[in-house]
């Protein structure tokens, strides 16, 4: 992979690359995260049903072992939306219905966030895979989030809805 970026711009060391599902990748071995050169694109799906908010415990890193909301990237040339059926499925297995855009979100980084409401297209239960440990429904009115994530029952989202992954007390 020819690339003119050497450096992790979040630490600084030199960058390797990593054999990630049959694509080079820049990689970060002291920060174990993928570098990409250009802004990337990440769906985040808040998947709800009546008041619960289905959330998956990541099992890999960056925040090994916090709880996050279905997410990942948009792979180049797949629609946002298919993006995000396709990451909750992944990590879920369930299979959803994109309801609505809840908003696009950038912060300092290098990545873009599309936040997706959506819901279950049936009744089964979610299972992990080997991108999370688990996969569990939460009760939107007894969900506290730690790093100041704003939740409602409505399933608004503060400006700071790019701290996607986070600790749940007591969970």
């Amino acid at each position: 992979m020819a690339s003119v970026i050497k450096f992790c711009d979040q630490c600084g060391k030199t960058l390797q690359t990593l054999n990630l599902e049959g694509i080079q990748r820049l990689y970060c071995k002291d920060c174990k995260r993928i570098v990409y050169a250009d802004p990337k694109i990440a769906a985040v799906i808040l998947v709800h049903k009546q008041n619960l908010l289905l959330l998956v415990k990541r099992a890999i890193e960056p925040h090994f072992g916090k709880w996050s909301f279905p997410s990942g990237y948009v792979d180049r040339g797949e629609k946002v939306e298919v993006a995000a059926r396709r990451e909750v499925k992944e990590e879920t297995t369930l299979a959803v219905k994109i309801n609505k855009l809840q908003g696009v979100y950038s912060g300092i980084g290098p990545v873009i966030l599309a936040v997706y409401q959506a819901t279950p297209l049936d009744d089964k239960d979610p299972i992990p895979n080997h991108e999370t440990l688990e996969v569990a429904w939460f009760d939107i009115n007894t969900l506290h989030i730690c790093h100041s994530l704003t939740m409602t029952t409505s399933l608004t989202t503060s400006k700071q809805i790019n701290k996607t992954h986070f600790t749940i007390k007591n969970a």
